[in-house]
């Protein structure tokens, strides 16, 4: 991604998210998240630019009163002409953030199908990994300092070093944790560890 991207990304997390640490904490655990998982979704390396302006980018919607802010943050992203994007990288990262919470994609989201099949696999693993980054940082705490994965067969256990005791909730991080599950054909578990 062209390095003048970042300047202009981190202006918009800036200004536009309520809370840019939480956003900032996030990406530091997609990305951490993204190379712990790279066995398994052998993404092309250029997908890690594309999850890290997503994750920067994700909350900007709320910004938007009155509208679901992960479509909001897609519709900032997609009217955007100060990021020097490609019109696919665009999509890409608009469809990452769209995907970061509730639906996946459905055959009536007309930008996820526009995308080749490259480009829909990097939208699904990027905003799985997204959403369970998101789940790790819910009270907006930036509490998680380092994640391991150990990778089973039928499992990944998060090991997540936190700075205090954190409080989970199982349900809700089964959730947010679905879509990664699906892609993995794994259960996602985390652990929460003092440091």
């Amino acid at each position: 991604m062209d390095p003048s991207v970042w300047p202009v990304v981190m202006d918009y997390s800036n200004r536009l998210d309520p809370d840019p640490a939480h956003a900032r904490q996030v990406c530091r655990l997609s990305l951490i998240l993204y190379s712990e998982l790279e066995a398994l979704h052998a993404l092309p390396a250029y997908a890690r630019d594309l999850l890290k302006a997503a994750a920067l980018l994700h909350d900007i919607g709320w910004s938007v009163p009155g509208k679901p802010h992960h479509k909001a943050s897609r519709d900032i992203i997609l009217k955007d002409t100060k990021m020097n994007l490609s019109s696919v990288e665009r999509k890409i990262i608009a469809m990452i953030v769209r995907y970061h919470r509730r639906s996946t994609p459905r055959s009536d989201h007309a930008i996820y199908y526009e995308l080749d099949d490259l480009a829909k696999t990097i939208v699904l693993w990027c905003s799985g990994i997204l959403r369970v980054a998101d789940a790790l940082d819910r009270a907006h705490q930036e509490l998680v300092i380092c994640i391991s994965c150990t990778i089973t067969h039928e499992e990944i256990l998060l090991s997540c070093n936190c700075k205090s005791p954190i409080h989970h909730d199982p349900l809700q991080f089964k959730e947010k944790s679905r879509l990664l599950s699906e892609l993995t054909r794994r259960r996602i578990t985390p652990f929460f560890l003092p440091c």
